[in-house]
Formats: structure tokens, C-alpha cells, sequence
């Protein structure tokens, strides 16, 4: 899963994901809070349950609170056969989303954000620890 794709959400909290990016999650996917960002974080129902093998590998004591995190705010999605898919509205408050939605693309996964927060997100100077990463990386 790569790019950038425009969506809006309507009155009732419903999106429409391209058919790329629903050809390569299935027919049935995951979405979730983010950590460190305020967006909603979507997931191949494998990945998914991948992520939730490798934190119940751990003792609970260190990922408890990851747990309710994570696991409290996913939500099972499935799109109607137009593309249209509810947005829970804890992850819509979540990730501030109102009406123009912005879905990036992330390689096996991919992120929901507020047109406005993300245009803000990368509309300014490139992050130092961006530059430090790409130089690491010989971009």
C-alpha cells in the first residue's frame, strides 16, 4: 500500500476506500488509534492479528496499557459494495475527523488523517530526524 488518497466522510461517519487500497486489505480489515500521531492506523486483518500475537508474547505487566489502548479502540471494518465504510465515531474524535479525510498509504498498512492536519504535517521544513534517517538510509 503506497500513495496519497482524498476521501470525505458523510453525515452518518462513512468513508469510501479506493479500490486499491481494498484490493490489497481484503475485504475485511482493521483500524485503530495511532501512537504518536492523531490519526486512525488500518490493518490487513493478518497483520493485525500478527501485532496482537507479538504483544501477548510479552508480559502483560509491560503491555497492559497498550492493551487497552490498541485493543480497546479497534474496530472490525468491512466496505459496503460501493467502497463505503463506517468510521467509528471514537476513532473519528480520535484523529479529529470531520469531513475531508486524507489516507496515506504505508507499505502493509496505512493511516486516516484530517485533510487539515496533514497538509500541516507536510507542509513545513523537513524533520531532522527524517534528514537523519534518509542520510542513514544513502536517499
Amino acid at each position: 500500500m503506497r500513495g496519497e488518497f482524498k476521501s470525505t466522510l458523510d453525515p452518518k461517519g462513512r468513508m469510501n476506500f479506493p479500490i486499491k487500497l481494498r484490493d490489497e486489505l481484503g475485504t475485511v480489515f482493521m483500524v485503530s488509534k495511532t501512537i504518536g500521531a492523531p490519526c486512525i492506523k488500518v490493518y490487513k486483518t493478518e497483520d493485525w492479528e500478527q501485532l496482537v500475537a507479538k504483544i501477548r508474547e510479552m508480559p502483560q505487566t509491560k503491555t497492559a496499557n497498550l492493551q487497552r489502548f490498541l485493543f480497546g479502540s479497534a474496530f472490525e471494518i468491512e466496505p459496503d459494495k460501493q467502497g463505503r465504510a463506517l468510521i467509528p465515531a471514537p476513532l473519528r474524535e480520535y484523529a479529529g475527523l470531520d469531513t475531508d479525510v486524507v489516507i496515506v498509504g504505508l507499505e502493509g498498512r496505512a493511516e486516516i488523517w484530517d485533510k487539515e492536519k496533514w497538509e500541516a504535517l507536510n507542509s513545513g521544513k523537513i524533520d531532522d530526524d527524517i534528514v537523519s534517517v534518509a542520510m542513514e538510509l544513502d536517499l
